[in-house]
């Protein structure tokens, strides 16, 4: 498999980009099977999945299999986090020729100090970004990897602070504010980035921000996650498009399916039987067969198995075998 069209394609002729957080290849799925455009592997719910904790602990061989894997199972454009992409030039450079390679549409790289595939509690200090002329350096490693490919570059920053309380453990305590983070982004698109992400700024009342950003940043632009306020959506899509953005991500897979495993377990277990997640069925807008395991239909994969047992088969009666 592998996606249909190209993050630049789409942005090109104009579409707006939807992309869920995901980590795996069914959420994947699940992602192309309810209309989202895109998806973008989450560096802390790929952690998360891996290894309990989003502490840093994956390691760069883990996280581009995982890329390519999911790359290659969808027909949706994969948007990689890859958090600071090594933290230096040389291994920026490195991993996001190798992420471009294995099937990524867009790597966001950002300005975060700790660890090479940081996603943990360091959004919380003022002192967790990196110096912006090596952030900028660092971008234009990543826009020298991915030259010759499919893939864009997407700069990050965050160095703002503040953003909404949904947000766990990004930026709560200060921050060195827009200004130094609408700087960052403007260096970025002089070092090559097409796309640039401001974190924090996902919040009730960010009109006024969003606007700032369109004026002063060049390029596509790319807002973090529509967040909500007492059960209201902080802003609409409509709103995101008049105000110069491009893009919005959102963080449901993980939680949606612990939620889901969390309540067909707890049936199960009272229950003492399978008779409640086996009656299960998915809903039949998907058009999945009756009582199916997974929302997978393997069509294309029985083709190809039948075709090589046909061919065994003729080759074992030209030898009377």
């Amino acid at each position: 498999m592998g996606p249909k069209t190209t993050i630049r394609e789409m942005l090109e002729r104009g579409e707006f980009i939807w992309a869920p957080c995901i980590y795996d290849c069914l959420s994947a799925r699940c992602a192309e099977l309810t209309g989202y455009n895109a998806i973008l592997l989450s560096s802390c719910e790929l952690e998360y999945g891996m290894n309990g904790t989003p502490a840093s602990l994956a390691n760069w061989e883990e996280f581009i299999m995982k890329s390519e894997r999911i790359a290659r199972s969808s027909f949706l454009p994969l948007i990689v986090d890859a958090d600071n992409a090594g933290g230096n030039p040389m291994q920026v450079y490195r991993n996001c020729k190798r992420l471009a390679e294995a099937g990524a549409m867009a790597i966001t790289v950002e300005d975060s100090e700790s660890g090479g595939l940081s996603c943990g509690y360091h959004y919380r200090t003022t002192t967790s970004c990196m110096d912006r002329n090596l952030f900028a350096t660092n971008i234009h490693a990543a826009v020298d990897a991915v030259k010759g490919t499919n893939c864009m570059i997407i700069a990050r920053t965050n160095s703002k602070g503040g953003g909404s309380d949904r947000t766990g453990a990004f930026g709560q305590m200060g921050g060195l504010g827009l200004e130094e983070a609408i700087l960052r982004m403007q260096m970025a698109w002089e070092a090559g980035a097409e796309i640039t992400m401001v974190q924090n700024i996902c919040h009730a009342d960010c009109e006024a921000e969003c606007r700032a950003i369109a004026e002063q940043v060049p390029g596509w632009r790319f807002y973090p996650d529509i967040h909500c306020t007492d059960g209201k959506a902080d802003c609409t899509f409509d709103e995101l498009k008049e105000w110069g953005f491009h893009l919005v991500s959102n963080h449901v897979a993980m939680k949606a399916a612990a939620l889901g495993m969390l309540h067909c377990m707890e049936q199960n277990f009272r229950n003492k039987s399978s008779v409640y997640s086996e009656d299960l069925e998915f809903p039949s807008r998907y058009q999945l067969p009756s009582h199916n395991f997974s929302p997978y239909i393997f069509e294309e994969w029985i083709e190809l198995d039948k075709k090589y047992h046909a061919y065994k088969k003729k080759l074992d009666e030209g030898r009377g075998e």
